[in-house]
């Protein structure tokens, strides 16, 4: 599955740093090249670069060492494009929904995360996290957009009021 509205699949690697347990939105930054810039940091703001700001999601179940049912809807602020396989779209194209089979392991952790892509909007996303037919966790991420090249830490972004429900 791809892109951020699903653009490439980032590979998570906060959770080997990150709490033992609890559930966390995390952002990270690569270059041109694909090697990391920033991050993983825990965090909910995401900068609008295609394919080079990813974010994504962990969460801590109590299924260990065990197949689930993983399923993520994902709500976008307004229509954008959506790349890959696996998941549905709604006749708007701003929700999308992905089911997959997941592992998990003895930490209980459950992760995804995604890259955005040149058609994602800016303002604030959501993810719904359900594991095996239960709501499980829901993250609010606000994508803002940053002049490229502007110097800046991902910890330290805020989001605007107006994203947040405000």
């Amino acid at each position: 599955m791809t892109g951020w509205a699903i653009a490439c699949l980032a590979t998570p690697a906060l959770a080997d740093s990150a709490p033992a347990t609890g559930n966390f939105p995390f952002v990270e930054v690569r270059d041109e090249h694909g090697s990391l810039v920033q991050g993983p940091v825990t965090n909910n703001v995401v900068p609008l670069w295609p394919v080079r700001s990813c974010f994504g999601w962990v969460v801590t179940v109590p299924h260990r060492n065990r197949f689930v049912e993983l399923v993520e809807v994902q709500k976008m602020p307004a229509p954008t494009r959506f790349d890959g396989g696996g998941f549905t779209i709604n006749e708007a194209q701003d929700t999308t929904t992905a089911t997959r089979r997941d592992y998990v392991g003895n930490d209980g952790r459950l992760e995804s995360a995604w890259c955005v892509n040149d058609a994602d909007p800016e303002g604030e996303v959501v993810f719904e996290v359900h594991v095996e037919g239960r709501l499980v966790a829901e993250f609010k991420f606000c994508a803002v957009r940053l002049p490229a090249g502007s110097p800046f830490q991902l910890g330290e972004l805020t989001c605007p009021q107006k994203f947040m429900g405000s």
